[in-house]
């Protein structure tokens, strides 16, 4: 019996539990576009105004990132979750009975602002609670959540408002996530304080993991040192880079509907099919570079290589999308770009821990990449609404997420494996 199987499994249930939060979590963020044709005639919005609905979760979700690391390393995530948890949940009720614009833009940002510990909150627990070499199968938990998420959510908002109206939906989903809140703040401790969590587990787990000082909590002067680093700044705009490649598809929904004529329903079917081709390809990223570490690949080396991988690849397969009209060819190649993009997911996460200069920097790292991406994540939307309304079309939205994709590529390829030398690997 190998150690690891004699260690224990009390990680994996941490593990899970959180991942079922996030999962809840997607569903509230992720319910929006299958909806945003009803609410854009509801409401009589432009394009311009429906790309700032879209973009203002982003906004105040990648601001919030940078302070939210910070307050993760700081006060940890027990506490941060459940009030950040009860705080999503109101606002993302809210959005059911915006009555405009106006409050339609509150209630994303809103959303965005609590939202933001999740992430940070997760990448501290899988450093605290898994060993170097399990930690991007641990993160795979938590991209497999959100994709599952983002695969129900069209599915569970078409029905709910194709039998109940869009408002209701809002309204029904939120409440999913008050039980799972008391369950979390029941169940989860620190490993030192977790009375579940046996001395072979602990010891096993401590013996995998590089950093230390994980239990320090960090200063302001030292969380402002990440910001004189070039690795945090390569990171931050490789997030950027990264959602650039969701030009085209946050606004696949209307394009489905508008351009290939598909139903409500059509369309939640469509994109939890492509949401199940992003978990594919999560599951097969999160084994290929924990495979390379125990093939002493250096870390960051796997790490990188296989998100650079995925991001070149996800792009080329966007860039063709632009050159068929045709809808079998289409959806394939969304697949495959979805695919691909999954493949690079759990790496881009993993990374964090291996590239921060110290161990107890690591959700503050964490957080300001995170926050590149969304970010980038609320120009996207705007920037692309704008183009459609001016007549460029989609097919300029699939260029952009092709040529984004092949800079991120560079970025985490190339370019941040320049500074191999100055980061732990």
């Amino acid at each position: 019996m190998t150690a690891k199987r004699r260690s224990g499994h009390r990680r994996w249930f941490v593990c899970s539990q959180l991942a079922l939060i996030i999962m809840v979590n997607y569903l509230d963020r992720g319910n929006l576009g299958v909806v945003l044709p009803q609410i854009q005639k509801e409401f009589a919005l432009s394009n311009s105004q429906l790309g700032l609905v879209m973009s203002a979760f982003q906004w105040t979700y990648a601001f919030a990132n940078v302070a939210m690391g910070f307050a993760v390393d700081f006060i940890g995530p027990r506490w941060l979750i459940l009030i950040a948890g009860m705080g999503w949940t109101i606002c993302a009720a809210s959005t059911g009975i915006a009555q405009g614009l106006l409050g339609l833009v509150a209630a994303r940002a809103l959303l965005g602002l609590m939202e933001s510990p999740m992430f940070p909150a997760g990448i501290r627990i899988v450093t605290t609670w898994f060993p170097d070499r399990e930690r991007a199968v641990a993160i795979s938990f938590y991209e497999i959540a959100t994709s599952t998420g983002n695969l129900l959510a069209p599915l569970l908002a078409a029905i709910l408002a194709q039998l109940f109206g869009w408002r209701v939906m809002f309204l029904t989903i939120a409440a999913l996530t008050i039980p799972l809140l008391g369950f979390w703040a029941f169940f989860y401790r620190e490993p030192e304080a977790d009375p579940k969590l046996s001395r072979r587990e602990y010891d096993y787990i401590q013996s995998g993991i590089s950093q230390s000082g994980m239990g320090r909590r960090p200063g302001i002067t030292q969380w402002l040192f990440l910001l004189t680093q070039w690795r945090t700044w390569i990171m931050i705009t490789g997030g950027m880079s990264l959602a650039g490649t969701q030009s085209f598809l946050l606004w696949l929904p209307n394009y489905l509907q508008l351009v290939q004529h598909f139903s409500l329903l059509e369309v939640g079917k469509t994109l939890s099919v492509f949401g199940l081709f992003h978990i594919a390809g999560i599951i097969l990223g999160s084994f290929l570079s924990d495979r390379l570490v125990r093939r002493n690949v250096p870390v960051l080396r796997a790490r990188t290589l296989v998100l650079s991988a995925g991001a070149f690849c996800g792009g080329i397969m966007l860039a063709f999308v632009a050159l068929t009209s045709s809808l079998p060819p289409l959806l394939v190649l969304v697949s495959s770009g979805y695919f691909f993009l999954g493949i690079g997911v759990t790496s881009w996460w993993a990374l964090v821990p291996v590239a921060a200069p110290r161990a107890e920097l690591v959700a503050s790292l964490g957080s300001l990449q995170n926050g590149g991406l969304f970010l980038g994540m609320a120009l996207s939307p705007l920037l692309s609404g704008w183009l459609l309304d001016h007549g460029y079309g989609y097919g300029v939205l699939m260029v952009f997420s092709s040529a984004f994709g092949a800079m991120a590529a560079v970025l985490y390829g190339y370019v941040l494996p320049r500074y191999a030398d100055k980061i732990q690997s």
